[in-house]
């Protein structure tokens, strides 16, 4: 074989282990999952301290690899902003393994009993954000 069919193969080999790289890398990317609630009774801090008990147990289900739950943070700004919504009780920002693992949580018996049953009762209204990164 001559030193151009080599560096042909060699060339050819590289290009397609790139190929599969990006396939992989594509596959995995995270799902970040955040959402914001507004329960029946606003601003009961003894019902938002009940919610993020109840929904830490979702922390646990497979595919999960973070998550955050928590009430609106009081942080002092130099400048008002029409942008800041704290009118909610509680937020989640959660994070999964790929798209895939979320829909297969969504699917999972644990999080639909406890979705249905523990926390949308103490719910009013929410609003979901998913992106991919």
């Amino acid at each position: 074989m001559s030193w151009r069919s080599r560096l042909a193969v060699v060339i050819l080999a590289g290009l397609l282990a790139g190929c599969a790289t990006m396939q992989r890398a594509e596959s995995r990317h995270r799902l970040h999952h955040l959402v914001v609630i507004w329960l029946k009774q606003p601003g009961d801090e003894k019902l938002r301290q009940q919610y993020i008990a109840e929904s830490k147990p979702l922390s646990q289900l497979p595919g999960v690899l973070a998550y955050d739950v928590g009430t609106p943070a009081a942080v002092k700004r130099s400048h008002a902003s029409s942008a800041l919504d704290q009118s909610y009780d509680v937020a989640i920002a959660s994070v999964f393994e790929s798209q895939q693992a979320f829909e297969a949580f969504l699917k999972n018996p644990e999080y639909g009993r406890i979705a249905k049953d523990v926390l949308r009762p103490l719910v009013d209204r929410y609003t979901v954000y998913d992106f991919i990164d």
